[in-house]
């Protein structure tokens, strides 16, 4: 049998079924090194028992290191990605350079503030359907090419955009019904002010 290679797999928001799953085959392929993640300590010792066991069917040295941890609480999970860091060496990845706060902002911009139209708009939109059965009430929230084509440097607005885009697929499900048209305008290519 091939010797184990030097591998770490982590996997964020451990727990029975396909967590556990994904860890075992890969640590039952040369993957000597496992980091389970999650909220519940006492879920995660029976994840490792779980991941050990279908590991050693095959190896005998593996290690298995928990981590409990609230993945929402940005400081929390900072430190656990440290020491996951330095309990089991550097996990390879390419990271695509996001902060944070460029998340958030693009979200905001694209969902929440969508989210606080639609509060406002939708009841007179509803309103006017039920009123005159000859008027079109319309929500059209416009759009781009990057729910379905994402972008490696846009990735932030990419992320925003195809929540922005499930956001609106929700409305329609809900107002469409309700004699409100809701429309998605994608705009797929770039838009320059020529003044």
């Amino acid at each position: 049998m091939s010797p184990r290679s030097d591998n770490a797999i982590v996997i964020i928001g451990s727990g029975p079924g396909i967590a556990t799953i994904t860890a075992a085959v890969f640590a039952a392929n040369k993957f000597n090194k496992v980091a389970l993640v999650a909220r519940n300590p006492s879920q995660l010792d029976k994840d490792a028992e779980s991941v050990k066991s279908a590991a050693n069917n095959i190896y005998n040295t593996i290690t298995v290191k928990t981590y409990s941890t609230d993945v929402i609480d940005p400081a929390q999970f900072t430190t656990t990605l440290k020491q996951i860091s330095q309990d089991l060496g550097t996990v390879e990845s390419r990271h695509l350079e996001v902060t944070n706060d460029e998340l958030i902002r693009d979200f905001k911009i694209s969902t929440v503030a969508l989210n606080n139209v639609t509060k406002w708009a939708m009841p007179q939109l509803v309103a006017l359907a039920e009123k005159d059965a000859s008027a079109k009430p319309t929500l059209i929230v416009t759009s781009s090419h990057l729910p379905e084509a994402p972008e490696t440097d846009l990735v932030s607005l990419s992320v925003a955009k195809a929540a922005q885009k499930n956001f609106v697929r929700s409305l329609r499900m809900e107002f469409e019904p309700k004699g409100v048209h809701v429309a998605l305008s994608s705009v797929a290519g770039y838009v320059f002010d020529h003044n």
